[in-house]
């Protein structure tokens, strides 16, 4: 994950501060191999970075907005309403 944004700029003496998330969705089919000569083609930053506390938040009001989520249904039972009646509570 250290290297899974690729700075190309020159970053030598700078600190690069990430407060958020990083999902890699699949191995790179390309960029596969190990860092090498590190300091003559690529200058890394120092890397400042931590994980944002606002998502892990079970109620996700904290999320970005269209974030994905999944929900899951619990089956349980109905009681059938009489006919007439103005009670609507249903049991679950």
């Amino acid at each position: 994950m250290e290297n899974f944004p690729r700075f190309l700029e020159e970053w030598t003496n700078r600190t690069l501060t990430y407060n958020g998330s990083m999902v890699v969705m699949f191995q790179s089919k390309f960029a596969t191999a190990a860092w090498v000569n590190i300091g003559v083609y690529y200058n890394p930053p120092i890397r400042n970075w931590a994980f944002d506390q606002n998502f892990s938040d079970p109620t996700g009001s904290k999320l970005p907005p269209a974030t994905p989520s999944a929900s899951t249904l619990v089956r349980g039972t109905w009681r059938v309403a009489q006919p007439k009646s103005t009670n609507t509570v249903m049991t679950l």
